[in-house]
């Protein structure tokens, strides 16, 4: 970690490493936020909305529109996605298992 001015102690912000590591650009956050939008927005309601259902926040058929009213514009889904994208898999795997078990047909949803 020294290559960012990382040391035992922790971040030396006034380390120069350290100010090109807080500059720099987070290029797998460009190519997700490249693929997201590349989605249709239908898509990227139904990954949303079972994403929030892995969290426990309801059914995937009842997020999707309730997400729809709450996050109107594609780039307010590819936002929430990406805000979440540490602990995207395990919610999406749980959404996935809870739409299952719902009798959800996640290729008509």
């Amino acid at each position: 970690m020294e290559l960012y001015g990382i040391g035992r102690l922790g971040l030396d912000y006034f380390d120069p490493k350290t100010r090109v590591r807080l500059q720099a650009v987070n290029a797998a956050d460009v190519e997700l936020d490249k693929l997201l939008n590349s989605l249709e927005l239908d898509t990227l309601r139904c990954t949303e909305a079972v994403m929030h259902s892995g969290r426990g926040d309801g059914s995937a058929v009842e997020l999707r529109s309730h997400l729809a009213d709450s996050h109107p514009s594609k780039e307010d889904v590819v936002r929430t996605i990406i805000e979440k994208r540490v602990s995207f898999d395990p919610y999406f795997d749980r959404g996935i298992d809870r739409a299952k078990a719902d009798g959800l047909d996640l290729d008509t949803f």
